[in-house]
């Protein structure tokens, strides 16, 4: 049994370096197929996940002359599962309602009554990007706004958060 081990270790060894050559090959054609799909912004994500994907079922793959075309199905794969977890949390966006800003109560405050306090733009990129871990990219489209301005919304608003809490424990 033990004769068997380092061969497979040699093996695991052989097609981490093809995976790893295939993908830094692939990696443009990758960018252009996930940008497509999913828009510029997100491609990187796409490739990444593409990338880790592929490490973890590189046993599934039969062929090793088609590695390129198996990175790119899973690229695929990947945007459409973006996509559809996009969409539906747009849907699910619109169909809560979000309350206009008010200013927090005075005296001690709980976090979440800040963050559900904050109105709908603010809250719902704060509540993407540190609450759900999406990138601002993500937060960006999902939101219906540029990767700038949702940078800026959750600069200012992450200020606007620890204003109104070191005001509340004052």
């Amino acid at each position: 049994m033990e004769a068997i081990e380092p061969g497979l270790v040699q093996v695991t060894r052989r097609s981490d370096v093809d995976l790893d050559s295939a993908f830094a090959s692939a990696r443009p054609r990758l960018i252009r197929i996930a940008a497509s799909l999913v828009g510029v912004d997100g491609a990187e994500d796409v490739v990444q996940d593409t990338y880790i994907t592929a490490r973890a079922r590189i046993g599934q793959l039969r062929d090793p002359a088609a590695i390129e075309a198996w990175l790119a199905r899973i690229a695929v794969h990947r945007s459409f599962r973006i996509k559809r977890r996009g969409k539906r949390l747009q849907e699910l966006l619109q169909a809560v309602p979000l309350p206009r800003w008010t200013p927090p109560p005075v005296g001690r405050l709980e976090l979440h009554e800040l963050v559900e306090a904050l109105p709908a733009r603010e809250r719902a990129v704060v509540v993407l990007q540190h609450g759900y871990g999406y990138s601002l990219a993500e937060v960006a489209e999902l939101v219906g706004i540029s990767h700038a301005n949702a940078r800026k919304i959750s600069s200012r608003t992450r200020a606007r958060l620890l204003r109104a809490w070191l005001e509340a424990e004052a």
